[in-house]
């Protein structure tokens, strides 16, 4: 332990999952073991801990257990299993586990052409917590400030060398985004519709499809660049102009929902005539900005 450091817990009748609250004295117990060398330097070190485990309600007392020597050639493998994480609040008396793995049970049952890989073995339960008062409170302070101070832009909307030339008027700098691009031929003025999204600033996303207009590997990087290349390809000109639809924050911890993705979802099924280029598969796609979120990505 750092120095001026003094450890702090969650309370025991705290509103998280019973799995977290029996788990945290025996997970400390099981670090202090592992790090000390000896019973003796263990003794010196859980004192603060202890007192801390006691403050906040756990009538634990810390031990001295190092692990034993396991034998590492025992053959493992892996199995492919699902998650399903509701969130976990003392209010609810109802027992959703029990619920859910009985519905699992009555849809999937042996015999089922997904009872292979829908069933009590490839399929776990685990409850996620609900957040805190300072969180909810945070939230709330946030959004009624939003809808009484207007927003203060800090940054420049555009830096285009030349204002005339910018994409969106002055303001290509804008991120989080739902975008659409009207390709407009010039020989018959038939017009064609693509929608995108960025969490980005739209001029990133905006060099990348100049890039896939222009880079012939790059042909099939979206729809759009599929038919600008067939546009090409036949020697007809054409003009693309750009607008913004709408803006929605990406992917949240705290939420667990992509605005972004919902958003750039519901002009693909409720306005069709504004994305004639996109496919209706991009609908079964998954976010994109879930995963720099994920813990393999923290190093």
């Amino acid at each position: 332990m750092k120095p001026n450091n003094t450890p702090l817990y969650i309370h025991k009748e705290s509103n998280h999952p019973p799995s977290i609250i029996k788990n945290i004295p025996e997970s400390i117990n099981k670090r202090l073991s592992n790090i000390s060398s000896n019973e003796t330097i263990f003794n010196e070190a859980a004192p603060a801990y202890q007192e801390a485990l006691r403050k906040s309600g756990y009538e634990y007392n810390l031990k001295y257990k190092p692990e034993p020597n396991k034998n590492n050639n025992k053959r493992k493998r892996t199995r492919k299993v699902s998650w399903f994480n509701p969130p976990f609040s003392d209010n609810v008396a109802s027992n959703i586990g029990r619920k859910f793995f009985n519905l699992l049970d009555k849809c999937f049952p042996p015999g089922h052409q997904l009872h292979k890989i829908l069933n009590r073995n490839t399929v776990k339960l685990s409850y996620s917590c609900m957040p805190n008062v300072k969180q909810i409170i945070s939230a709330h302070n946030k959004s009624v400030l939003k809808s009484i101070e207007p927003e203060q832009n800090t940054q420049d909307n555009c830096n285009c060398r030349r204002n005339q030339q910018c994409p969106l008027e002055g303001n290509c700098l804008t991120g989080g985004v739902i975008y659409q691009a009207t390709v407009t031929r010039l020989d018959n003025q038939t017009e064609e519709t693509y929608i995108g999204l960025t969490e980005n600033t739209f001029k990133t996303r905006y060099n990348a499809h100049i890039s896939s207009f222009n880079n012939q590997e790059k042909q099939k990087a979206t729809t759009l660049s599929e038919h600008i290349w067939k546009l090409q390809d036949n020697n007809t000109q054409y003009s693309i102009k750009w607008k913004i639809l709408s803006r929605a924050k990406a992917y949240s911890t705290t939420t667990k929902r992509c605005n972004l993705c919902l958003e750039e979802k519901f002009f693909i099924i409720h306005k069709p005539e504004l994305c004639s280029l996109n496919k209706r598969n991009e609908l079964a796609s998954a976010c994109r900005h879930r995963k720099k979120h994920l813990l393999c990505n923290y190093r």
